[in-house]
């Protein structure tokens, strides 16, 4: 037989005997039984007397118990039967102490389920598959540019061209098919179903690609992509197809129009398949359909233009190190045909969020986030450590005990770190449980408080192996932080004192255990401090931003935008429809005032050039916006010098109005007004006016420079129309509904208050603000718990020399001051330590605080002395009770 086959039957053998100690016991004992009957009838036959000969049999069996310990070692596994030993006797210890067992358990399960909790919501987000078959061989492709290079954009720079796209498609020698998509593709339906939708304009190998059948119909064929604007074909989402059409199993072969051009439904995907982005979609077209969803915009034709996502299938056996030697070959070519340019890709199999762009923002939230949730799982351990290193101390005795009996400093820490790991377990286990349980349902109700294009977040949350194992690693992990400690200083014992039961001088676990103990709750209090102060500071900021002065009048107004490019307006069109609506909505009951914008404020519509001021070299980047001579007494903005646009100043018109503050930068000290910026093509415009700063672009914001030009009618194609009005929202929002559907059935219309554009800045705060609360109540709960257990531990060991003191003269206020001094010195030092660590990394909030300062001085007062008030009335509890000490009883203590 060969040596490993005879290694793996001697390793099975011994698994098996784990299972059988009891027999094979049983039946080792009666074997050596009759081996040394068998020696003592030969020692009686030689005349030996019946002691002697039971003697000599033992010396020449060398001993029964050696003889079976010499055995048990190589019928089975030593080292794992002590350590099954050890979680026997941990159990049978922590069964003893149900009270300390619960806390600790209950400690660890809040930071651990919170962790692993938030590690599946990232997961989810950045790291699982995409929901398709065989995800794996699935990888996304994007291009980085390394040298300035000139890119038209729609999308994200890292995205292709469709010229590109054909390029990598035809010339790779690694997938088997390499598909193409522009995401986020809107379009309304009409045809008296009328809603805005969001989808995907693909290549026609796109659900080949993926692997990726529809329910019903078929996907798409190379034909439906044989020429631009011919087949006006469309897959639908089985969403789209159950809430909008009913479903209707008559759907495939019928026509719907987006639009405005009608497209035959070919097929309706499986209701598991929502697309390759987070966000939903509701429907798929031929990536040659794009300018009919689009009019006047061809971006197959341009070949700078980034705008198409890329997804390839590899072939069987293929690595992605292969994938990207192959594909940089065709980007290097390339790269020879456009001179100045140098390209490298980014290739990894296929997530959401997986695009540079994406990771970028998403990696530093993402460990912004990991980090605060670990302070919890951090204050949770220190609580434990803390219950661990009481424990010791009542357990001393039986400590060193083992130790002079023989017990190795190295078993006994193995055995402690033995209870430290099952609390652990249990803990991981009860509060993974838990996460698993309930953040489905949290992430539902925070994506439902999102703004209304993201409340659709496609996030699976649900638990992977990569979930499971960060659980199981993170609960060892916890184990050994807050065991490995204290089972090192238990073990430290001076075996003398303790076991005389000297509790004051054992060891060196005296001075140095209560050292320990102050370190683990300063700790906790400067976690504790830096989670608060964080809350504080962003709760700060959201009341700011509530009540913070905007610079302009967002009450009465109404805001409406109209697309009339993607209805298939051209300019003249447009310009006609906007005079005719705006005439009708003036004419409405209650309206005062009609204008017009190429960017609400706070809509998130954002336009932005680079400027130079003539006779500097430097380029300014410059947000703008175009507005009609209405717009300033709309939303109440005045010009505090100058004037403002007038009727006849068009789009054309080589005038302009800056705020405020962007005067200031651009000519310090100097009058603007007459002053010129020059536009990257080289057209110049005057300064006629200046307005009043307003957070028009960026809530809290006012160092972004900001200049308004006149509109004219190429900016009728896309546009915002905003009324000022007098009376009720209700009725005005159906005149201005009612205006617009009697001028374009078919026209897509949702009339808003400007109001509701800053909740959608104000909603991610509200939730960032309960989320870091709620971090920050834990933190706080979990740490007075904490301060509260280390000073009643004092007190009780410190009976005796309290009932001393009081013996001596000293009354309870004294005894209060004496306790509570020396309870709050950790406190201090911890709070101290945490307003330091937050001040220097409090500047990560900046974005969230609406222009408040990440210093704040109310934050950061007022928040500490919460904190010390907490921990101070933890401390007083344990302190009033060391006051009512009777003197003859505690002399009499232990």
């Amino acid at each position: 037989m060969s040596t490993p086959l005879v290694f793996f039957r001697a390793a099975f053998l011994r698994f098996i005997n784990l299972f059988r100690k009891q027999k094979l016991d049983h039946e080792l004992s009666a074997e050596l039984d009759a081996h040394l009957q068998f020696h003592i009838e030969d020692n009686l036959r030689a005349g030996m007397l019946a002691v002697e000969a039971r003697r000599r049999a033992l010396l020449k069996l060398g001993g029964l118990e050696p003889t079976k310990e010499n055995y048990r070692d190589h019928r089975g596994f030593p080292f794992l039967e002590s350590i099954i030993q050890d979680i026997r006797f941990a159990l049978r210890m922590l069964s003893k102490s149900l009270p300390f067992t619960v806390a600790s358990v209950l400690a660890t399960a809040l930071g651990v389920g919170l962790n692993v909790g938030i590690f599946s919501v990232l997961n989810g987000a950045t790291l699982r598959l995409l929901p398709i078959p065989r995800a794996e061989q699935v990888v996304s492709v994007n291009q980085i540019f390394h040298r300035r290079t000139i890119r038209n954009t729609h999308g994200e720079t890292s995205m292709f061209s469709y010229a590109e796209y054909v390029d990598y498609r035809d010339q790779n020698h690694v997938f088997t098919g390499l598909a193409a998509y522009e995401p986020f593709l809107e379009a309304t339906l009409a045809g008296g179903k009328t809603r805005q939708l969001l989808g995907a304009a693909t290549s026609c190998n796109y659900f080949d690609v993926l692997s990726e059948h529809p329910a019903q119909g078929r996907g798409f064929v190379d034909t439906d992509c044989a020429a631009p604007g011919e087949s006006a074909v469309i897959v639908v989402s089985d969403g789209l197809w159950r809430d909008t059409f009913a479903s209707d199993s008559s759907l495939v072969g019928k026509r719907i129009v987006l639009n405005r051009t009608a497209f035959t439904v070919v097929g309706i995907a499986r209701p598991e398949f929502t697309g390759t982005e987070p966000i939903p979609n509701t429907f798929w077209v031929p990536v040659t359909m794009q300018e009919s969803l689009e009019p006047g915009r061809d971006r197959l034709a341009d070949k700078n233009l980034s705008w198409l996502a890329l997804l390839g299938r590899t072939r069987p056996g293929v690595s992605i190190k292969r994938v990207r030697a192959d594909l940089e070959v065709i980007a290097g070519r390339i790269d020879q045909q456009n001179p100045g340019r140098a390209t490298s890709l980014a290739i990894r199999t296929a997530t959401f969020f997986g695009s540079p762009e994406e990771r970028e923002f998403l990696l530093p939230v993402a460990s912004v986030v990991l980090a605060a949730f670990g302070l919890v799982l951090l204050i949770a351990c220190a609580n434990v450590a803390n219950l661990l290193l009481v424990r010791a101390s009542i357990r001393r005795k039986e400590i060193a005990m083992r130790l002079s009996i023989g017990a190795s400093r190295w078993r006994l820490v193995r055995q402690l770190l033995t209870e430290s790991l099952l609390l652990s377990l249990f803990g991981g286990v009860l509060g993974s449980l838990l996460a698993f349980w309930s953040f489905t349902s949290i992430m539902q109700f925070v994506t439902s408080h999102l703004p209304r294009t993201f409340s659709t977040l496609a996030v699976n949350v649900a638990p992977d192996m990569r979930v499971l194992a960060y659980a199981l690693a993170l609960t060892f992990f916890t184990g050994i932080a807050f065991g490995l400690i204290p089972a090192l200083q238990s073990s430290r014992l001076d075996l003398n004192t303790a076991l005389k039961g000297d509790g004051a001088r054992s060891g060196r676990g005296g001075k140095s255990g209560q050292f320990l103990r102050n370190v683990l709750v300063g700790a906790q209090i400067a976690v504790c401090m830096i989670l608060l102060l964080a809350a504080g500071l962003l709760l700060r900021g959201l009341y700011h931003a509530q009540t913070v002065d905007l610079g302009f009048q967002m009450k009465g107004v109404t805001t409406t935008f109209l697309n009339l490019m993607s209805q298939g307006y051209d300019e003249n069109r447009a310009t006609a429809f906007t005079r005719s609506l705006r005439e009708r909505i003036a004419g409405l009951p209650g309206v005062t005032e009609v204008a017009q914008a190429e960017c609400a404020p706070l809509s998130h519509d954002f336009s932005a050039d680079n400027f130079t001021v003539p006779g500097r070299a430097d380029k300014v980047a410059i947000e703008y916006n175009h507005v009609s001579p209405e717009y300033f007494p709309v939303v109440g903005i005045p010009i505090v010098r100058g004037r403002s646009f007038r009727p006849g100043e068009s789009h054309d018109a080589p005038v302009i109005i800056v705020t405020e503050s962007t005067a200031q930068r651009l000519w310090p000290g100097v009058d603007p007004l007459g002053k010129t910026l020059r536009e990257a093509t080289g057209r110049e415009y005057s300064v006629i006016g200046v307005a009043k700063d307003a957070q028009v672009s960026h809530l809290g914001d006012l160092n972004t420079n900001y200049l308004y030009f006149p509109s004219g009618s190429e900016d009728n194609l896309r546009t915002y129309v905003l009324v000022r009005f007098a009376g009720s929202f209700v009725a005005t929002a159906k005149g201005i509904h009612d205006a617009v559907l009697s001028l374009d059935v078919e026209m897509p219309v949702e009339v808003t208050k400007l109001e509701d554009y800053l909740e959608v800045w104000r909603s991610p705060s509200r939730i960032v603000v309960a989320l870091s609360a709620a971090l920050g109540a834990l933190a706080l709960l979990l740490a007075s718990i904490g301060v509260y257990a280390m000073v009643s531990y004092t007190v009780n060991q410190r009976v005796r020399e309290i009932g001393i003191r009081m013996a001596l003269g000293a009354d309870s206020a004294e005894v209060k001051s004496l306790v509570l001094l020396q309870a709050m010195r950790p406190v201090v030092i911890g709070g101290l330590t945490g307003v330091v660590g937050c001040a220097a990394v409090s500047w990560m909030l900046s974005s969230m605080l609406f222009g408040l300062g990440p210093r704040d001085p109310i934050a950061f007062i007022t928040v500490p002395a919460l904190l010390l008030a907490v921990a101070l009335l933890a401390s007083y509890i344990p302190a009033r009770r060391a006051a009512k000490v009777d003197p003859m009883v505690s002399l009499r203590y232990e």
